[in-house]
């Protein structure tokens, strides 16, 4: 293969290195630095690995996201940036599998659209359109029951914002009725339990203990990094 150099308009030959090649390259630069908190770190420690081969390798940043989830390499916990517009994707933004749609129940028996999922890793977004912001990559402890860590908090925060539609499900469907008072309560209460922030507990302090090594909910005050996270 041949990438044009635009500034000197030279033609360059690089290699594409199979994917059992760039495996062991991403197996080995985890190995060494357990966390990697962007995805131009991570291509370019990728890449200086793939050097020690033949230093014409070359390798995009969705490759070793699509290959690291394919084969169960590392976690990727992702920052994401929220936008207006609607969204419905066909394809994976993450590792490029294809999208399916997540439905829900509404309370007259009927199915409504409320985003897509991807159908291989945990990637997912709402009616409007979520884009990941930031990679971070992590490596995969798996456990006993076969899920790893990244498998268990993304039910943990699909866990919450079940709990969450729950809740606002009986302040609605109590609104205007002689109930109405006591569901707002209920609601509140349900809301409260699960997001306090110095209860240890709580499901946001369980979520965050686990994406963290160090338990965080005896420090509320102080601003927690990676709120807006989700692993995969």
């Amino acid at each position: 293969m041949y990438l044009r150099n635009e500034t000197n308009d030279v033609a360059m030959s690089y290699k594409r290195p199979d994917d059992d090649l760039l495996e062991g390259a991403i197996r080995n630069v985890i190995k060494k630095n357990r966390q990697i908190e962007s995805q131009n770190t991570m291509t370019a420690l990728v890449l200086k690995e793939l050097g020690k081969e033949d230093q014409e390798y070359r390798v995009s940043g969705e490759r070793i996201r699509r290959v690291s989830v394919e084969r169960n390499i590392l976690s990727i916990a992702i920052d994401y940036n929220e936008h207006d517009e609607l969204s419905s994707p066909d394809i994976c933004p993450v590792c490029g599998y294809p999208m399916e749609i997540v439905s829900n129940e509404t309370l007259d028996d009927r199915e409504t659209d409320v985003g897509r999922r991807c159908t291989k890793c945990s990637y997912q977004t709402g009616l409007k359109r979520r884009t990941p912001g930031r990679y971070t990559f992590n490596i995969v402890r798996s456990s006993k029951d076969g899920m790893g860590a990244a498998d268990k908090i993304s039910v943990m925060n699909d866990a919450e914002k079940l709990i969450k539609k729950a809740a606002s499900m009986i302040e609605n469907v109590t609104k205007g009725t002689e109930y109405g008072k006591r569901g707002k309560r209920c609601a509140s209460g349900i809301v409260k339990n699960i997001s306090s922030k110095k209860d240890s507990d709580s499901l946001v302090n369980l979520i965050r203990d686990m994406e963290n090594s160090d338990p965080v909910w005896a420090c509320p005050l102080v601003s927690i990094k990676g709120e807006n996270r989700k692993d995969i």
